[in-house]
């Protein structure tokens, strides 16, 4: 009998923990601005992503999402410019634990991007190191992170802001830029979706 009474307390505490799957389609653009010595650079990309967060009450939080962009890239020494077309391909998954209001998370990235000057293709990939946190405020999550702990030429900050509504659509919006002296960076993403 004891045991028979164990069982609706278990299935009552899995009721309790709330469990938050949020889809989100977005809208991207980034741009780069390089003035060194030697040149001067610029990339614009505008392009679409898409990322999935699962909140759990006290448990692991994964986030996974992708983002595909495209746009022109030039490059001038002097008076000489060129021109082309530059893309990127970024994948990314975090990891993390709810701590009641705050969600700290590490995570990986990976981006393969390509610059096509005269018919020519550059292609590089790499990967990145990312840590960082949610703050949870009743109908918002703020998010913070760090990009690319493990490269200073390319470290970028992001701050972002989650906002889910009564009919369980979803409103995010992401800023980013990079910490590079050298290179003026922006991120910006806009988010639609739904929680399940």
């Amino acid at each position: 009998m004891k045991r028979l009474l164990v069982v609706p307390f278990v299935l009552l505490s899995f009721c309790i923990i709330a469990d938050d799957r949020i889809i989100l389609g977005s809208f991207e653009r980034e741009t780069n601005d390089a003035d060194t010595e030697e040149f001067t650079g610029e990339t614009t990309l505008n392009g679409f992503g898409a990322r999935l967060y699962n909140f759990k009450d006290e448990g692991l939080y994964f986030g996974a999402s992708f983002v595909f962009r495209s746009g022109d890239y030039e490059l001038c020494a002097g008076t000489d410019c060129l021109s082309g077309d530059a893309s990127a391909t970024m994948f990314s998954g975090e990891i993390g634990r709810d701590l009641g209001n705050w969600t700290p998370f590490v995570g990986l990235s990976f981006t393969s991007s390509e610059v096509e000057i005269f018919g020519e293709t550059d292609s590089d990939e790499t990967s990145s190191f990312n840590a960082g946190l949610w703050l949870e405020l009743d109908t918002f999550k703020l998010r913070g992170a760090l990009i690319d702990l493990d490269d200073s030429d390319s470290r970028a900050i992001t701050g972002g802001l989650l906002f889910q509504m009564d009919n369980n659509f979803a409103l995010g919006a992401e800023f980013g830029m990079l910490l590079d002296s050298e290179v003026d960076g922006f991120r910006f993403s806009l988010q639609f979706g739904r929680k399940f």
